[in-house]
């Protein structure tokens, strides 16, 4: 398998031709910048892109515009990061779906290694086109996850050797199951850090991971979990966060804020039914099932964006709960970034629009919804230093959209041009785009020869 794929990039790459922009001035004019920083607006703002690189950010009156420039003006339009999908499990026909809705970079969370490694490459060299790609390659799967996909690992000697060959292959980022136990998880944490790769995933106590350095929650299960089983009751029942006591919540805030740990909630993926925001999502999805455009799209994957939800965690205290948590944590100076679990039935690209409103229903303010999509993403990613937001030296990815997303966060979906690594995309559909690195299901074995992924398609 391994031979198989990269003969087949190597081959396509040999025949693809990827122009030199080391030489390209590129200005947005006009406009107003929110710079994802968390700074106030700039109105009437420029921005300078040499190359693939940000050079100049200001007012009009703050900055020179070389002469042989390329002048883009968006007089009336608001000038974005390029947005930032921090947790997807991509499937071959999900990629043209991202950067029609200015969603610049993804992070596939869980796949199988080989697959993911030929993806990655093939965006970087422009035989495919879309967003900019980052990969953990096979999840890491302990004693305890009996029929869960992943690479197992038998006790924590193992897991240390597996994020080394991980980070030889060159992934990006580890994600961990929460069937792994507590000595694999802190051994993945310390082999992590060791070799400057964030831990991102799932993980039975919140608390206990963040004592082990864990950085990251995924879902919000964990958070309940910690919290049900520091008063001794059952963790493992299934609706853990409606049995969460509010009243645990400030110590356990605290600790994290103080410990810099970013939430990714799921919203769409976990909650989108117990609120009234799937009506909105369900008029938007029935008119792209209609979309001749997107014929790529499977006809199954297409019914279920138009299927009625049901409450995943149908208890009402559930959703509640992590409510009034979210919102605690994020006043209190916490840092929740939006990553949609987009896979199947949520609808890549649409639902990081989705997960930005649904953040904001909680009470949260806007511009820290857009911080979850763009500089607080990148963060979590520890990718900070080229994206997330608009600075000088940064990559020069942009969403540009119509309206004012600070009064109306809904504005991000009106996306009227999108920039990524300098360069204006075009985000049309394909209706016979066919991804050229096929995923075999049955027959996929890892690149050491160990099987990695059993059931792809399921999450």
């Amino acid at each position: 398998m391994k031979l198989w794929i990269g003969g087949i990039i190597v081959a396509l790459l040999l025949s693809t031709g990827v122009p030199s922009a080391q030489n390209r001035v590129l200005v947005l004019e006009g406009g107003t910048l929110i710079d994802g920083t968390g700074a106030a607006p700039v109105a009437d703002a420029v921005v300078v892109v040499e190359g693939n690189r940000i050079t100049a950010v200001g007012r009009r009156e703050q900055v020179s515009i070389p002469p042989n420039a390329s002048v883009i003006r968006l007089n009336g339009r608001t000038i974005l990061p390029g947005l930032i999908d921090t947790h997807v499990h991509l499937i071959d026909w999900h990629l043209p779906m991202f950067l029609p809705y200015g969603v610049t970079t993804i992070t596939d969370l869980h796949n199988d290694t080989a697959w993911d490694l030929a993806q990655r490459e093939a965006l970087r060299s422009g035989l495919i086109k879309g967003p900019r790609l980052f990969i953990s390659g096979a999840r890491i799967i302990g004693p305890n996850g009996a029929g869960v996909d992943g690479f197992l690992v038998k006790d924590a000697a193992e897991a240390r050797a597996y994020v080394r060959r991980l980070k030889a292959v060159g992934i990006d980022v580890i994600k961990v199951a929460e069937d792994i136990t507590d000595d694999q998880l802190k051994a993945v944490v310390e082999e992590s850090n060791a070799v400057g790769l964030k831990v991102l995933g799932h993980t039975q106590n919140i608390k206990k991971a963040v004592a082990m350095g864990m950085k990251h929650e995924e879902h919000m299960n964990t958070m309940a979990r910690a919290l049900l089983e520091e008063e001794g009751k059952n963790e493992r029942q299934p609706n853990p966060e409606a049995a969460a006591n509010p009243k645990l919540f400030p110590p356990l805030i605290d600790y994290m804020v103080k410990q810099g740990v970013y939430i990714n909630p799921t919203l769409v993926q976990g909650w989108l039914g117990n609120t009234e925001r799937w009506r909105d999502q369900m008029t938007l999805a029935q008119q792209l099932v209609k979309d001749p455009n997107l014929a790529f799209v499977p006809a199954d994957i297409k019914a279920t964006w138009i299927r009625e939800p049901k409450q995943n965690r149908p208890t009402i205290g559930g959703y509640a709960n992590i409510a009034e948590f979210l919102k605690k944590f994020s006043d209190a100076g916490g840092k929740v970034i939006v990553g949609t679990d987009a896979g199947l039935v949520v609808i890549p690209g649409l639902s990081v629009h989705y997960e930005m409103q649904m953040i904001t229903d909680l009470g949260i303010p806007p511009m820290k919804a857009l911080q979850g999509a763009t500089l607080w993403a990148a963060e979590a990613l520890g990718q900070q230093k080229d994206l997330g937001s608009i600075e000088p030296g940064k990559l020069a990815d942009f969403t540009i959209i119509e309206g004012n997303p600070l009064n109306d966060i809904g504005a991000t979906k009106n996306v009227r041009m999108v920039i990524k690594d300098g360069q204006v995309m075009d985000t049309s559909y394909d209706p016979n785009w066919v991804n050229p690195i096929l995923f075999c299901a049955v027959c996929h074995k890892g690149w050491d020869g160990q099987q990695e992924m059993v059931k792809p398609a399921a999450r």
